[in-house]
Parts: C-alpha cells; sequence; structure tokens
C-alpha cells in the first residue's frame, strides 16, 4: 500500500510460495524494495529510499522468521522510485511500482557480492 511497508495478505502468500521452493536452493536471494514517486516524508520514512529499503527488510526478516532462511544468504536493497515498472502517472501504474522483487542470485554472480 502507499506509504507502507506491510506486507498484505495476498504478498505474504505469494513469498510463502516462493519461498518454499527457495529454501533448498542455497543461492543467495536479493530482496529490492520500491516505491512510486510520491514523496514521502514522516516520522517512520523521512524519504521514499527508506520506505523502499524498508519493504526489502521487511521481506528478508519474514523469510528468516518463518522459513528458517539463512541470514548470510539474503541481503536488502532500497531503489526508492527510481527503477519504475510502470508510468507513475495512473493508479494502477503506481500500484505496480510499489513492489518487492526477489532477485535469485547466479552462485558465480554472488561469490563477487559484498558480505
Amino acid at each position: 500500500d502507499s506509504g507502507s511497508d506491510q506486507l498484505r495478505e495476498e504478498g505474504r502468500a505469494l513469498i510463502d510460495t516462493l519461498t518454499t521452493s527457495l529454501v533448498s536452493l542455497g543461492n543467495y536471494i536479493r530482496i529490492e524494495g520500491h516505491t512510486d514517486n510520491v514523496p514521502i516524508h514522516n516520522a517512520k520514512f523521512p524519504s521514499n529510499w527508506e520506505l523502499s529499503t524498508s519493504r526489502a527488510t521487511v521481506v528478508v526478516a519474514y523469510m528468516i522468521a518463518k522459513f528458517g532462511m539463512r541470514p548470510d544468504a539474503l541481503s536488502a536493497a532500497g531503489y526508492a522510485e527510481y527503477r519504475p515498472v510502470a508510468g507513475n502517472d495512473t493508479e494502477d501504474g503506481k500500484a505496480r511500482n510499489r513492489r518487492v522483487d526477489v532477485i535469485v542470485l547466479n552462485p558465480a554472480i554472488a561469490a563477487v557480492e559484498p558480505h
């Protein structure tokens, strides 16, 4: 939801399905948080940078707590509004840009990721 870092029920169900498959892979996984281009400035999120990073971190924490994912195999990144997948000129486009991407890293690429 706009301005929120909380998982919606349908998002939680999707992450549950996805994580069930990811647990056995052993690959490093990067969770990337995104926002729409609506500026935010409140006590919890001074900007879309913090909101997007918090979205990613909430998913990481959920995957660790519910599925026992290895914390050392997970990372979180926030991209604010700077990597949209849709235009921010409609409510539908903004909704599509408020998302979290789950990136399964190739083991060769993971070797060069910062630890």
